[in-house]
């Protein structure tokens, strides 16, 4: 199974697979390093994947968000973003190279709930029991734990695609904004900032801030369409906005915070219902 080696893994000390084989662990052929580290540190996503907003999602035993700063490196552009405006709105995509563009996510969020569910659980889809049931430690599940796999899967599949079609410049991958405590306004966080903030304050220095999976930027570098991916455990849970249980944002539906926080309307996506094209 090729997964992207988690950049958070490596900011948080943990050890890497050769490395808990070298110690003697249990960690076998098969397991990928963040499960490596969850084995030897049960219940520990703060400290195994750098999310703390995994840590509070396994907390509650559901998929809140998905997993904070994969990747990082290779997917926030260094162009500057900016948030539309009434004197500066993003133009929209040509209507086929957007269709094109979904599919193409639809085809990626599909292949990658296959191959994690092949890959624990021979091809079927998990039940409403086995989603429940504790996977690592005393409480993540199932349902927290392949949430989070199954978009380690994604973006690969999501970065060769959307570089064909709209170059990397044209698109953003797990992105993150913070408000700008000078002005108030909701701004781009970049490789930099973020990794002054994680080197000083731990990832608890990005509570606050948000991160959907996919951005889409004009020529301009103006935010103009935003998707979050959904991975629904059992399969018929639906597919739906989740809401901010603590912190500034509590009672915010994520999906109404990154629309008045980037001022476009944003899209779910999951397996099953492919690009959902209404607010829920």
């Amino acid at each position: 199974m090729r997964l992207l080696v988690l950049l958070a893994v490596l900011l948080a000390g943990c050890l890497s697979e050769l490395e808990e084989a070298a110690l003697g662990g249990e960690c076998g052929p098969r397991d990928l390093t963040p499960e490596c580290c969850l084995k030897k540190n049960p219940g520990q996503w703060e400290r195994c994947t750098g999310s703390s907003e995994m840590a509070r999602a396994v907390g509650e035993a559901s998929v809140l968000v998905k997993t904070t700063a994969v990747g990082m490196a290779g997917t926030m552009a260094a162009q500057a973003v900016h948030i539309g405006s009434t004197e500066r709105r993003g133009v929209e995509l040509a209507t086929d190279l957007l269709k094109k563009v979904e599919e193409e996510i639809v085809r990626c969020v599909r292949r990658a709930e296959q191959e994690v569910n092949d890959y624990h659980f021979d091809g079927k889809s998990p039940t409403l029991r086995q989603c429940q049931e504790v996977k690592v430690g005393d409480r993540t599940t199932w349902a927290a734990y392949l949430g989070l796999f199954k978009h380690e899967m994604a973006w690969p599949c999501l970065r060769e695609a959307l570089d064909k079609l709209v170059t990397d410049k044209g698109y953003l991958l797990h992105a993150r904004f913070y408000v700008d405590p000078k002005t108030g306004q909701w701004k781009h966080m970049t490789r930099d900032m973020m990794s002054q903030i994680v080197t000083h304050q731990g990832w608890s220095g990005l509570r606050g801030t948000i991160e959907p999976d996919i951005v889409l930027l004009d020529a301009n570098g103006v935010v103009i369409h935003v998707y979050d991916l959904k991975f629904p455990c059992p399969e018929n849970n639906g597919t739906q906005w989740d809401f901010y249980r603590d912190g500034r944002w509590k009672y915010w539906s994520q999906g109404d915070l990154y629309k008045t926080a980037l001022q476009v309307t944003p899209r779910l996506v999951s397996p099953q219902r492919g690009v959902v094209q209404e607010m829920r």
